[in-house]
């Protein structure tokens, strides 16, 4: 399909059909969607995506529901700009028939139920291969589509725990693990499973050929821990709770400044900078003091460390602390909130957050592609989807379906554009 908005994205061309929900699978079709894919939404008026619904602090515009709450999800709209959204319901006949008409057309098909469902519903694999021989398949349980723990229910708020993550997230001296807060399954198996595709699809174009892709989102976060596996393995320990500090780096942590919950982190690597970090401080004679002259000695002093760098840092901004410090040569950033985000003049200059007109919410400004290229630049071509707002265009200019036929669906509850109880 033309759209007057689209860009010259790298992936113009590529259709994919998208039946993920939540986070892992919608971040991985947002990067695709922010290089150009077509990407197609799928969900029912009686399963839409939780995330429609999510209405705690922050996700609804002025903390306001109105008349139509599910289409004003700010993290629900944040992971799913410049995609077509439609509604069909894969029990019924009619909206199966749909679905698999879609295949037909489709490049990629990406999905992050429960392990199976897909192949219970009657649209595995398999089935979608009958339909077009040459299809991408991306599945995303959260173990995995195969192994004991494959039926298991499970979401980003539990991976870091079982991928290990929190086991080593915790304040120095104490035990209990702490969650980060970022629920990092979601985002890295999102990447990894958009890089799998982009993988795919090379394929795809040197032998003709589609395949399979199995992401376990369980599996991607613990690929963030390799080295503390490794480490087990050459010493027989567990990694220890350090809080803000390094295992090697020393002083490193969040440093306290003026103003209400205002902090900057500084990170020094090596002797070199140490010097420069005490020249700032006005206290060159550190440089070469016995308790901090080398990088085993500042970690034994670590906690005096702490005390002279947060005596230097509590009567400035974290921005001027910045400044003063990455002056220098010295490796400090501020502690950024979103508002400060938002203001940044870095972030405004690189045009980082894009202007959105979203007819539920007003306009607003969400942050775009994370990268640039220079003869394919990504961007934001649209707001997410209201439920079902694409129905019209998909069913009619993609698959040809008469207005009549249209109107049938909606009529028995196939698809339509408000949610419906189960």
């Amino acid at each position: 399909m033309n759209d007057s908005q689209a860009v010259k994205g790298a992936l113009v061309g590529v259709r994919i059909l998208d039946f993920s929900r939540i986070w892992a699978g919608p971040h991985a079709t947002k990067l695709l969607a922010d290089m150009g894919a077509e990407v197609i939404k799928v969900e029912a008026i009686r399963a839409w995506d939780p995330h429609r619904m999510i209405v705690g602090s922050g996700n609804l515009p002025d903390g306001e529901r109105g008349d139509d709450p599910w289409n004003r999800s700010g993290w629900f709209n944040t992971l799913h700009m410049s995609k077509y959204g439609i509604t069909a319901e894969m029990r019924h006949p009619k909206g199966k028939a749909i679905i698999e008409d879609l295949v037909s057309v489709s490049d990629v098909v990406i999905e992050n139920f429960r392990a199976g469902l897909m192949e219970r519903r009657g649209l595995g694999y398999e089935v979608m291969r009958s339909i077009r021989p040459d299809i991408i398949m991306v599945s995303m349980p959260a173990f995995g589509s195969v192994g004991p723990w494959k039926d298991f229910i499970q979401y980003g708020i539990g991976q870091e725990q079982l991928g290990g993550i929190a086991s080593m997230n915790g304040y120095r001296g104490e035990e209990a693990p702490v969650k980060s807060g970022v629920n990092f399954g979601d985002p890295i198996s999102g990447a990894h499973a958009a890089g799998a595709v982009l993988s795919a699809l090379w394929r795809r174009r040197r032998t003709g050929e589609g395949c399979f892709i199995d992401v376990s989102q369980l599996e991607s976060a613990i690929m963030t821990i390799g080295e503390h596996l490794l480490g087990y393995q050459m010493t027989g320990r567990r990694a220890e709770n350090r809080g803000n500090r390094h295992p090697v780096y020393a002083p490193h942590g969040a440093y306290r400044c003026s103003g209400e919950d205002a902090w900057v982190t500084i990170v020094i690597a090596d002797d070199a900078e140490w010097a420069r970090l005490c020249a700032v401080m006005g206290k060159p004679q550190l440089a070469e003091h016995p308790d901090y002259a080398d990088v085993l000695s500042r970690r034994r002093n670590h906690d005096a460390l702490d005390a002279l760098l947060s005596e230097w840092t509590r009567d400035k901004s974290a921005t001027d602390a910045t400044q003063i410090l990455q002056g220098a040569g010295v490796s400090a950033a501020p502690v950024m909130t979103g508002e400060m985000i938002f203001n940044d003049p870095h972030y405004q200059e690189r045009e980082l957050l894009e202007f959105v007109e979203h007819p539920s919410c007003g306009p607003y400004f969400m942050p775009g592609a994370a990268w640039k290229m220079s003869a394919t630049p990504p961007g934001v071509r649209w707001h997410a989807p209201r439920l079902g707002e694409h129905n019209a265009q998909i069913f009619g200019e993609l698959l040809g379906m008469a207005p009549d036929a249209i109107a049938e669906l909606e009529a028995e509850g196939v698809s339509g554009t408000a949610p419906q109880a189960s």
